[in-house]
């Protein structure tokens, strides 16, 4: 693979990642954090950003002592072959759990609000078919679509959250700590999972400048933390208590708002955006799932495996039979990934530490 001549800028890893990511915002994860720490749960991205920001430094630090090289490359380097494919293997597992639940996820938001008479499995094989062509095109595709939609996801989102303010009421934050500081520390561990597709991101690290990459994720990084406590925060505004009824508070929010008696129902506006962000959430996770496939097993053309993918992934996230339980494993799915993610870039550190790869990099240096 020529990768010099598939590096992308710093302006298409920034529309990947926010798309990517800032996608967390509205689905059901905010009604689960709020179920956690209640009013407080605004603030579980600030604290979630806070824990991971160490483990996200350490991790882009390891990876520039090998310019051009991929998370599991640099894995394989620095834990051996065998234990290197094992922790590989570890990761492409979680992925590909949590990409089979999340699109179920998204699926039963499309079904429950815009598509209700249509069969689940339809809509879900409709979605990851979209997915699967995207991402067969490969990631030069994927980055382009993306700048071209990331500027019309975040003014739509914007305008969302700014229309629900005149039936929103500030007192719904209060108490501000919710149920209380040491709770709220507990379950800060619960957000990481918003942020652990910095983790994933590093596998597409070839195509990027490392200056362009590093630059890229802390700009992502400091606009998503801000971005998804303002979300938070908006559902908790308008919905109070009710915010832990509701599954999807930011399909609800677009349902509630309206620009006035000349136009009282936008969802669809909106919702036609929020479905292209999807699109492109899903096909650079499939691309960077079958990435990893390819990685383990030595397969050089892995885009033609894409579209076997998305089939397992829909056999897999077909198998919870209600809604409310394919949310319970993507939670879980979710959480698990976020401490083995922090932990695996915690000991690629160490170990690059313990023999000595940094200090050989300081000397070929000053050479």
């Amino acid at each position: 693979m020529d990768q010099q001549a598939r590096k992308l800028g710093i302006r298409e890893y920034v529309s990947i990642a926010i798309l990517m990511m800032g996608a967390k915002g509205t689905e059901d994860t905010s009604a689960i954090l709020y179920k956690a720490v209640q009013n407080a749960s605004w603030m579980i991205p600030i604290l979630a950003a806070g824990i991971f920001v160490i483990p996200l430094l350490l991790l882009l630090k390891t990876l520039s002592l090998y310019p051009d090289k991929d998370l599991f490359s640099v894995i394989r380097k620095l834990f051996g072959k065998y234990i290197g494919f094992l922790v590989c293997l570890l990761i492409f597992l979680i992925c590909s759990f949590g990409i089979s639940f999340d699109s179920r996820s998204y699926t039963n938001i499309i079904r429950t609000f815009y598509f209700p008479t249509t069969p689940l499995l339809v809509i879900y094989a409709m979605l990851m078919t979209i997915c699967a062509y995207g991402a067969k095109k490969g990631i030069q595709h994927i980055g382009s679509v993306s700048y071209l939609v990331v500027f019309y996801a975040v003014i739509t989102l914007n305008i969302a959250l700014l229309l629900s303010i005149k039936s929103s009421t500030i007192r719904a934050i209060f108490p501000i700590l919710g149920p209380g500081p040491l709770k709220l520390t507990k379950d800060s561990f619960l957000g990481l999972s918003l942020f652990v597709d910095f983790f994933l991101l590093t596998m597409i690290i070839p195509f990027f400048s490392v200056k362009d990459f590093r630059k890229g994720t802390w700009i992502t990084f400091i606009y998503l933390t801000f971005q998804i406590s303002l979300m938070f925060l908006t559902y908790i505004c308008l919905f109070d208590t009710s915010l832990g009824t509701i599954g999807y508070p930011f399909h609800t929010l677009i349902r509630f708002i309206s620009l006035g008696s000349f136009l009282p129902n936008v969802e669809i506006l909106f919702f036609v955006i929020w479905l292209m962000s999807a699109f492109i959430r899903f096909t650079a996770f499939l691309y960077i799932n079958g990435m990893m496939f390819g990685l383990i097993f030595k397969i050089k053309d892995f885009e033609y495996l894409i579209p076997s993918l998305a089939v397992i992934y829909i056999l897999i996230g077909s198998i919870p039979e209600s809604a409310l339980e394919a949310s319970n494993i993507k939670m879980f799915t979710s959480s698990a990934a976020g401490p083995v993610f922090t932990i695996i870039s915690v000991m690629l550190w160490l170990v690059a530490m313990l023999r000595g790869e940094f200090k050989h990099a300081k000397n070929r240096d000053s050479m």
